[in-house]
């Protein structure tokens, strides 16, 4: 008799049309079930007297439709795109990125909700293909390595000047998370008491489990270790193990940022040619936990790792006020009172898993995420909690169901 057995294994490398119809089917419900856990974290912090915030950047490549030699060969129309994302009430940016043909879609700071967030990130993953192509991309990639992207190094001592060694570069694309939180004066409490640490210790602790959310297929996982296997150490900076401090995997930024660079810096007065005469720098606005492990990819679900993101500054905001969501045994790593310092003090660097599937000897991404507890568990409790305060008509297992229902993208029915 032939029956259904549950195999775990990622749908979308299979081409059909029946496997793309169900996969869809199943990264909306994914969706659903997220965006309910999203509105669920939202009023659990604004209970706790906070406004969260969270914002992508999306890194992504294109072949430009010029021919080669022609004038704006490589070239997108940047205003063009922005006008349009404006006028699909998408918040956010398109710019250029460090590598020719590469691109980064940044999410803007307007004050919108976490949730309008990710609903602009959904619809940008579906429309930048379509929409690059009208002004000046003959393909459009988003995915975690472009391939042969560009040629290149970068000259000997320098971080921005190029050889002439034009060796082929394969080009990494991320998706970075920006997390912050303002009181009820509207101010910036990430740099506050220790606020910034305590996140950034959740993430750092959380990361290794929820993996599969950030990092969905295995060129994802190949990404990481592009600098090894490609002698790419000084040209990229994408993490491999799980770190924290000032520009770690997981960065807190105060008043500096990524490359050390003084953040919120604003000029008062100029001279005649346009110098910089003196400035105050207020960087508490900027400030925030980054991070930095996801892969650019279609199968990226914004709604999902915005719910991880949230859940992770609810754990630290109620730390800080003195209540662990943490089972007990984990207490002596995440209960912790951090003050100023760095929380790379206290963080050993753990290594992600190697893998989307197991290997033989090693735990792939999704067995990991399959055996964790913290990420059903974190959204059960917060649906209970609301329960108790708000009438929401929620599933009180919606942690369960939303873990479920990412698995489901990597099992498939087979007959045997």
């Amino acid at each position: 008799m032939m029956v259904m057995k549950q195999m775990l294994k990622p749908m979308w490398p299979h081409n059909s049309v029946q496997t793309s119809s169900v996969l869809k089917k199943k990264m909306n419900r994914l969706s659903q079930l997220a965006k309910l856990a999203i509105q669920v974290f939202q009023k659990q912090i604004a209970n706790l007297g906070y406004q969260p915030f969270v914002h992508f950047e999306l890194e992504g490549g294109y072949t430009p439709d010029c021919p080669v030699g022609g004038k704006k060969e490589g070239l997108l129309d940047y205003v063009g795109i922005n006008r349009a994302l404006c006028d699909l009430a998408i918040q956010a940016l398109l710019k250029p990125e460090y590598w020719q043909c590469q691109w980064e879609y940044v999410s803007k700071f307007e004050g919108q909700s976490s949730l309008k967030v990710a609903e602009d990130l959904d619809a940008a993953l579906f429309l930048l293909p379509a929409l690059l192509k009208k002004f000046g991309a003959q393909k459009v990639y988003i995915k975690p390595i472009i391939w042969g992207g560009d040629r290149g190094r970068l000259a000997t001592g320098s971080k921005i000047l190029f050889s002439s060694d034009k060796k082929i570069v394969h080009i990494p694309n991320a998706i970075q998370i920006n997390i912050s939180a303002t009181d009820e004066k509207g101010e910036n409490i990430i740099p506050v008491g220790g606020v910034g640490e305590c996140l950034q210790q959740c993430l750092l602790n959380t990361s290794y489990e929820c993996s599969l959310l950030f990092l969905p297929e295995q060129e994802a996982f190949d990404r990481l270790q592009l600098k090894q296997r490609f002698g790419l150490e000084k040209e990229l900076c994408s993490p491999d193990d799980l770190s924290g401090g000032h520009q770690g995997s997981i960065a807190l930024y105060k008043q500096w940022g990524k490359h050390n660079q003084m953040m919120g810096v604003i000029p008062l007065l100029y001279d005649g040619k346009g110098r910089v005469l003196t400035s105050i720098q207020d960087w508490r606005p900027l400030s925030r936990v980054e991070h930095r492990l996801g892969a650019a990819s279609q199968y990226f679900n914004s709604y999902v790792n915005v719910v991880f993101a949230l859940a992770n500054l609810a754990d630290a905001l109620k730390q800080k006020q003195g209540v662990s969501t943490q089972d007990s045994q984990d207490k002596d790593q995440t209960q912790v009172n951090l003050g100023d310092s760095d929380a790379l003090l206290l963080a050993k660097p753990k290594n992600l898993p190697s893998s989307l599937l197991n290997d033989g000897k090693n735990m792939g991404a999704v067995e990991v995420f399959l055996k964790g507890q913290w990420f059903e568990t974190t959204i059960n409790q917060a649906v209970a909690d609301m329960k108790k305060t708000d009438n929401l008509s929620i599933p009180i297992n919606l942690g369960s169901m939303l873990k479920q229902a990412v698995l489901d993208l990597y099992s498939s029915p087979i007959k045997i």
